[in-house]
């Protein structure tokens, strides 16, 4: 969970996707410019009950600048747990930011902060105060019940998820799909990835498919060095030629292994399940999965039955 928390902010503080995130959820249009956009502090130190000195981390805070002056402060926690207590957190952390300015003689300026829900249920906890007590109801009114803002991001409409401008519309499709269990649509998306490594260590990371990140390879590499544009379509070249590979590979080696026609045959089967698993995430349909398979010299005489076998 701590991985996940950290490649989740890694990418997040960049401000070309937290200004999207504000203004795609939020705002609801372009109200965040990125090059406004400060890091702020994250982390506090308080003195507890006890008299001790103790400490609080947040995810990300960014402090938005206007003419110089810094008009507001803008945070994100990202959550793959639902917390029954994270109305209390938040209090917590918008207090810690407010007790800061007023520890600096810094002028008081709106806190905001949201929570990215990035588990595959929608958020089923309290996100009030209100909502995590029995109070009277004649001690409402001396009450203030603070609330808090939560986006399961795996349950946005499509047409959110294409509002999304950053790689944070990558992120979004992809757990909309995973919570589906649908083959991933990423591959059809023509944006271009700004942040190549951070983006495949992100899906890597949440779907524990190690493929992403070691799609990241010395190819896509020297494209980026050069310049040029990085597509989701890229990347599934990179996993599906691995995936040939693996399958041309696994079937050799157990072949050569056996030293005889029948043990060549068992290999070749072998290579043609691994490489059928292999792909297989990443097609909408048999035929076009068939299609990539026989496109391998290994097996493009495999009929139709043979891949259907292992699909």
């Amino acid at each position: 969970m701590q991985e996940k928390d950290k490649i989740g902010k890694i990418l997040e503080d960049y401000n070309d996707v937290f200004a999207d995130i504000y203004n795609t959820l939020v705002f609801h249009k372009e109200y965040l410019a990125e090059e406004n956009l400060r890091d702020g502090p994250t982390e506090s130190i308080y003195k507890a009950a006890s008299g001790r000195l103790a400490g609080q981390q947040r995810d990300i805070l960014k402090c938005y600048m206007e003419n110089c002056l810094s008009i507001v402060s803008l945070g994100t926690e990202n959550q793959v747990t639902i917390d029954a207590a994270m109305t209390v957190r938040i209090m917590g952390y918008d207090y810690s930011e407010y007790r800061r300015m007023l520890q600096q003689k810094q002028p008081i300026r709106p806190v905001i902060t949201i929570v990215l829900n990035f588990s595959d249920r929608r958020w089923n906890k309290p996100k009030s105060l209100f909502g995590m007590m029995n109070i009277p109801a004649e001690l409402k009114k001396y009450v203030q019940n603070y609330k808090i803002k939560v986006y399961d991001i795996a349950f946005l409409e499509d047409e959110v998820i294409d509002r999304f401008t950053s790689d944070f519309r990558i992120i979004a499709r992809f757990f909309k799909d995973k919570r589906l269990n649908r083959n991933t649509t990423l591959y059809d998306d023509r944006t271009p990835i700004r942040h190549v490594e951070e983006v495949l260590q992100f899906i890597s990371i949440f779907s524990r498919d190690k493929r992403y990140e070691q799609a990241y390879t010395e190819k896509i590499k020297e494209k980026i060095a050069k310049g040029e544009e990085i597509y989701m379509c890229y990347i599934a070249d990179e996993i599906e030629k691995k995936g040939i590979e693996r399958g041309r590979k696994e079937g050799m080696e157990k072949g050569m292994e056996k030293g005889m026609k029948k043990g060549m045959e068992k290999g070749m089967e072998k290579g043609l399940s691994a490489l059928v698993a292999s792909l297989k995430p990443f097609m909408t349909d048999f035929q076009q999965l068939y299609q990539a398979v026989i496109k391998n010299e290994i097996y493009q005489n495999v009929t139709q039955a043979q891949v259907k076998k292992y699909y």
